[in-house]
């Protein structure tokens, strides 16, 4: 059974694909299997430099969980059937209209 770290969802149609938390230019790099939906919820809401700033602690899984902004995605995502195809547009924040 696929499990997400994020969502927690368990189920056999959840599509889990590869999340670098650590950038593909460092040396170390660290790899977590998360759900398509949480993927682009991340990728959706971040820029790949708020992804690199160490201030903003993304670079890991207990990082990502304690974010305000992804845990209001995660909640939405827990409600949806696995495997369902969620679009998702760019956030306000990435564009940098938000706070």
């Amino acid at each position: 059974m696929n499990y997400c770290l994020l969502c927690k969802r368990k189920d056999n149609a959840l599509i889990l694909g590869r999340h670098h938390l650590k950038t593909k230019r460092t040396d170390k790099k660290e790899i977590e299997l998360i759900c398509r939906e949480c993927h682009k919820a991340i990728h959706g809401l971040f820029k790949q430099s708020d992804l690199r700033d160490p201030k903003l602690k993304l670079d890991c899984v207990e990082g990502l969980l304690e974010n305000k902004r992804l845990q209001k995605a995660i909640k939405f995502i827990q409600k949806i059937p696995p495997g369902t195809f969620m679009k998702m547009k760019e956030s306000k924040y990435k564009k940098g209209n938000g706070k």
